[in-house]
This record gives C-alpha cells, structure tokens and sequence, in this order.
C-alpha cells in the first residue's frame, strides 16, 4: 500500500515553474498588421464584390456631373425664358390715313443679364412708317422690317421703345403690327425667342364718295351722272382708282375725264388732303317704264397686285312714263313707200302725260330728202326752206301756249314728192322733237321733251 501510495504522490506533484523575465511593453517590437491571406491564383471576386464596385462608380458619376453642370451653368443657374416678357401696345381703332404709335416693352426678369439681343419689328402691310434720322439703315430694301441691336440688357433691366407709321386701308380694314424678340443669356449660347402682336382696326375711310343722278327721267332721255370724291382730311392718299358701274340700258357718250379699260376705271392716283374731285358721264339710259337704274362706284385701293374695294357708293334713277309724249305717223297709218309726184301727210299727235299743265311749247321738224317739193307745199308759217325746218310754237300756233293735265292735240303736214325719177334707194326722213321751255315745279326730270322721226322710201 505504501509504495503504491508513494507512486501516486510522485505522479501528483508539480515541480514550481521558473519566473520569466520582465519586459518592457514600449520596447517591445511592434506586431505586424493583419492581413487577409492572399487568394488562390485561379480564384475570381465574387458577383457581390462586382456590384457594390459598380454602384461606388455610378454614385461617383452622377455627383461629378451633378457639380460640372452646376459649375457650367453657374452664370445663369436662375434663368428661365418666360422671365423675359415682352409686350407691345397699340391703337384698337384708327381712320384711314392716320398716325399709329406702338409702344414696346421688353423686361428681364433673370437674374443674370441678356447679351447680343435683337428686336425686330414689322410694320403692317401697306403702311407708312415714320424713319428717324439715321434709323434708315435699319429697314431691309422693300420691306417694312425694322432690327435694331440691343448689345445687352441688365438683370431686372427695361427696354422701351416707340414705333410709328400712317396706316391705309379701307372701312373695317385689320392691320397688325408684330415684334418679335431674339436673346441669349450672358453665360451661354442658346438664342430664345419671344414673339408679340398689336392688331388696329380701321374704322372709316375719309374719302367721300357720291353719285348724282336725276332721280326719275323717261325711257331714252339723255342723262347726266356725276361722281364725286372729296378728301375730308389732312392726309394724302395714292395708288387710288374709282371703278363704275353702269346699269342694263345704258349707253355711254361722253365723259369730262378720259377712263380706261372697259370705260368703267377712272385713275386717280393721288388725292391731296381737302381736295375734290368730280367724273361727268353722259348717256341715254332706256328701259320698262317703273324700271330702276343703279350707278355705282367703288374706290379702290392697290394692294400688292389686286385692288381692294375701300368704299362705295350708288345712285339711281326710275323710268317714269313721260311727261310729253309725241307720235308721227303718216295718213293713211304705216306708210312705208312714197311715190314722185305724190303727196305726203305726216301727221304729228302729242300729249300731256302730267296731272298739272305744260306750256311753253315748241315743235321743230326738220325735213331731210332732196325729192322734197318744198316750193309746192305753202306752210302757213314757220318754215324755213333753207334748213328745211318747220318750227312752231306759241307766236305761230296758239295751242302751245300750253296743254292742260292729259290733253291731247295733233297736227297735220302735206308734203309733194318731185315729179322725177329719185335715185336708186333715194329716201325722205322727217325728224319731230317737241319740248317745253317751263320746267314745272316739283318734276323731277331733267327736261319736258319727245322726239320720234320716220322715214320713207321713194318707189
């Protein structure tokens, strides 16, 4: 038992373990830094490595062009085009001729400044703009464009200007006026544009225009119409014409004035201020008794290569039954033949179509024939062999002193034909005309008269 006992203390005990020396911990030599193993030379980054990489990349990007941007667009960080207002004002309304004011305005609103602008404005068509001295050259050959140089406008600066111009056209004309505004900002090359437009209405032309005529005349009575024109203002007006009309049933003669193209364009080509003008027409109008004749006259103004109605005016007269009627017949009634050595009645009736009295009368006929045997036939007064004219009136024939509402009378002339062989196709003409020297008051024709002839073939 005791060896066994000795045996186990041997095996239990521990011999004291020696002590170690004592270091200093600042002189102690450094550990080296941990480090990962390096990989094996066939492994490949795993595909979360590449992602996050990838997403490090894009997130440095974005903020490098982010600041790039800012500091390219740091000149006009704040500018935006519908800062830049643009406003043009002019008249509503205006007469023909007239002066138009526009008054623009241009405001920049930015905070940075516009450089290198231009301002172009465009006149309305057919005007007259008003060129200050030295402005000239801002007008292209030809156009009503006027561009003027703004070299800049400061940040919450103001642009003014006026422009004005005579505007022409004709009653309810539009005009309009336009200005458009091309600029940059100061810290860039974009050119933005802003566009502004004034419309004007014209009101009134002031030029009058009127047309004379009788207002009632008989069925192919010779007519006078006047056309008058009269600049009521202080303007002048150019490239002018007045274009007539006539109505069915008229036949020009003359005119106080030369007209062209169809004999319906009078020229005028100028009118100065306060000045008149007046066209004379001269015609024989015919119709239906009741019957209504129209003149009309258009100013017109030229506009590029048309003519543009500016104004109008008509004028008409009424057919009327007339006041004197006169007939010439032969007796017996439609003799078309007349043979030499015979005699000839013309018979000459006559009426007062009015409900009041005409007097004053007078009756002229002239004979045309050379187989007239004047010298056979002894008229009781009033011929005269030379003319071959018969005139009576109230000296010679008591019932022209005057004719009472609707009274009728008649006269007949025997005339003997030469007893001689006439030439081939010979032919004897009576011309009557009758007419009343009073104009009764309150009518409305020109003149009292009739008139009819017949002629007859000698066989």
């Amino acid at each position: 038992m005791p060896d066994n006992l000795e045996e186990l203390q041997k095996k239990l005990y521990t011999p004291e373990k020696p002590a170690l020396p004592k270091v200093d911990p600042e002189a102690a030599p450094p550990e080296p830094p941990l480090v990962l193993p390096p990989p094996p030379p066939d492994a490949l980054p795993s595909s979360r490595i590449w992602n996050k990489i990838f997403l490090g990349a894009g997130i440095f990007l974005f903020l490098a062009a982010t600041v790039a941007v800012y500091i390219f667009f740091r000149g006009f960080y704040a500018f935006r085009k519908d800062r830049v207002e643009i406003k043009l004002f002019g008249p509503a309304e205006i007469a023909a001729g007239q002066t138009a004011v526009w008054k623009l305005g241009l405001v920049n609103k930015n905070e940075t400044e516009l450089k290198d602008a231009e301002l172009i404005f465009q006149f309305p068509d057919f005007s007259k703009p008003t060129i200050a001295p030295g402005e000239s050259g801002q007008f292209k050959l030809n156009t009503l464009k006027q561009t003027i140089a703004i070299p800049e406008i400061k940040a919450g600066g103001l642009f003014e200007r006026e422009f004005s111009a005579a505007l022409y056209g004709g009653e309810n004309f539009e005009r309009k006026a336009q200005a458009v505004f091309k600029f940059k900002p100061s810290a860039g090359n974009i050119i933005f544009e802003s566009v502004a437009t004034a419309s004007t209405k014209i009101t009134s032309f002031p030029v009058g225009v009127a047309v004379e005529a009788a207002p009632e005349t008989v069925s192919g009575e010779k007519v006078e119409i006047a056309f008058n024109l009269k600049n009521d203002s202080e303007n002048s007006f150019q490239n002018l014409r007045a274009r007539l009309e006539y109505p069915s049933g008229f036949r020009l003669e003359k005119t106080s004035e030369k007209i062209f193209e169809f004999d319906n364009v009078w020229r005028l080509d100028e009118i100065l201020p306060q000045e008149s003008k007046t066209l004379t027409v001269t015609g024989t109008v015919t119709g239906l008794e009741g019957e209504n004749k129209v003149f009309r006259v258009f100013v017109e103004g030229l506009e590029g290569s048309s003519w543009k109605t500016y104004k109008e005016s008509s004028g008409q007269m009424k057919l009327i039954m007339p006041p004197l009627a006169l007939y010439l017949n032969t007796e017996p009634d439609g003799l078309a033949l007349a043979r030499s050595g015979e005699a000839v009645t013309y018979k000459f009736v006559w009426q007062n179509n009015l409900d009041i009295p005409i007097s004053n009368l007078t009756l002229k006929v002239v004979f045309d024939g050379a187989d007239f045997d004047f010298l056979s036939q002894e008229f009781s007064s009033g011929f005269n062999a030379v003319s071959k004219t018969l005139v009576l009136n109230k000296d010679n024939y008591s019932k022209f002193f005057g004719l009472q509402p609707l009274e009728r009378g008649e006269l007949a002339v025997k005339i003997r034909i030469k007893n001689t062989s006439p030439l081939s196709g010979a032919k004897l003409t009576a011309a009557a005309a009758l007419e009343s020297t009073t104009q009764p008051e309150g009518l409305s024709v020109s003149k009292i008269s009739a008139g009819q002839s017949l002629t007859l073939e000698i066989k």
